[in-house]
């Protein structure tokens, strides 16, 4: 008997992104105390509650309450890590996202998982101004042929750069 030879196939996909920056006089910490205060976490851990025990109503409930106007899945503070390494620098990263539009994404292609949260970096050098990193969504998603009916990346886009806007003020 002959085994079967599986082989995985992998695509190449090149494209073209945009990242948006907003820049701010308050400093690093008052830029983010105000984006946490925007913004609600969410909590993977009791979504997955909600998904264990199959409990969909929940889950909506859940997701809509955090996701005025987006929530933060994840962060990380980076800055004390490069200050020990030497680099003056206050940084935080974070996933943000809200679940409720990014089911919209979810519709077109089970890939959007890969830019759904949506990174973000705050971050300031000693002596330079707080900034706030986004990636393009509309940018990122323009990389699924799937996805170009979708008006969600343009729309999660605008509104997630509005607040970031609010925040730096």
């Amino acid at each position: 008997m002959i085994a079967e030879q599986k082989t995985n196939r992998v695509k190449r996909t090149k494209f073209t992104s945009e990242q948006f920056t907003v820049f701010s006089h308050k400093s690093f910490f008052e830029v983010t105390e105000a984006l946490e205060n925007t913004l609600q976490r969410c909590s993977i851990s009791r979504m997955m509650e909600y998904v264990t025990h199959q409990d969909r109503k929940g889950l909506e409930a859940y997701v809509d309450s955090v996701s005025k106007p987006f929530s933060i899945f994840w962060s990380f503070e980076q800055g004390t890590a490069m200050r020990l390494g030497g680099i003056p620098i206050e940084s935080k990263f974070y996933l943000v996202g809200n679940a409720v539009i990014a089911r919209g994404l979810f519709e077109y292609s089970a890939a959007a998982g890969l830019g759904a949260p949506v990174r973000v970096c705050v971050s300031q050098r000693d002596g330079e101004e707080t900034r706030i990193d986004v990636e393009s969504p509309k940018g990122f998603f323009s990389r699924f042929p799937e996805m170009a009916a979708s008006s969600v990346p343009g729309l999660l886009e605008e509104r997630m750069l509005k607040v970031f806007e609010q925040v730096a003020l």
